[in-house]
């Protein structure tokens, strides 16, 4: 809700009845690995996310962890006592990874015996050149527990606000591994955008989603049209 180029955009409408946060839980719950029980919303401590808190507590009854506006990873502490435990990591201004891929990514990552999966490409990294198969802001991230606290105490202020920072920049020993595109994902142009940090990228996702009638929690991927989306 403190984002500084769009505030407030978690709880923007991007359809009739749908907000930025309702299109990424949605997404979440039509994936048949997961389920109110084990979705957890990390946001911080802030007052101005306590609208943001009320209503995901009264309307979809999910677990929320307050940390650090800052640092990020601190939040991640709730998993702490899970051993081996899987996590996917969805960002919230994604509001277009739909329940579909989500299945597909959490089940090529089961078979692929890998400690870290992505669909990123990690700009930012200097030994991460691997490119994305995928537009931006089709954003997704699988790790175990363990992997992740490895490097608990080597978290600083450079790197806090990045959960998987020692992942992608290989600082310890892991398997890392890039999830591949498929069907309708490989006809998108990789130079497109999805994600929202902007109002410009609001208005033209929101024109996106009401061109393909995008409804939130189904695979309706294979509706969406790059020309409309160009078009814009």
């Amino acid at each position: 809700m403190g984002s500084k180029r769009l505030p407030g955009k978690s709880f923007k409408f991007l359809g009739l009845n749908h907000r930025l946060i309702d299109f990424s839980i949605l997404n979440a719950l039509g994936s048949k690995y997961l389920n109110n029980k084990n979705i957890f919303l990390l946001t911080s401590k802030k007052k101005e996310n306590s609208k943001l808190i009320s209503y995901v507590k009264k309307k979809y009854k999910i677990s929320i962890v307050e940390g650090s506006e800052l640092d990020v990873y601190s939040r991640y502490s709730v998993f702490k006592k899970q051993k081996n435990f899987p996590l996917l990591r969805l960002t919230a201004d994604n509001p277009l990874i739909d329940p579909q891929l989500i299945d597909k990514f959490i089940t090529y990552f089961k078979k692929s015996k890998s400690d870290y999966l992505t669909t990123r490409a990690m700009n930012h990294s200097k030994v991460w050149k691997i490119k994305s198969d995928f537009p931006k802001g089709i954003s997704l991230e699988i790790f175990y527990s363990e992997k992740l606290f490895i490097n608990d105490k080597k978290f600083d202020s450079l790197n806090q606000d990045s959960p998987t920072w020692f992942f992608f920049n290989k600082k310890f020993k892991a398997k890392i591994k890039k999830f591949p595109s498929y069907g309708a994902y490989k006809k998108l142009k990789d130079n497109l955008s999805f994600t929202i940090d902007t109002k410009a990228d609001y208005l033209r996702v929101k024109k996106f989603i009401k061109l393909n009638n995008c409804i939130p929690g189904t695979n309706n991927m294979s509706k969406y049209s790059q020309k409309k989306f160009l078009n814009q």
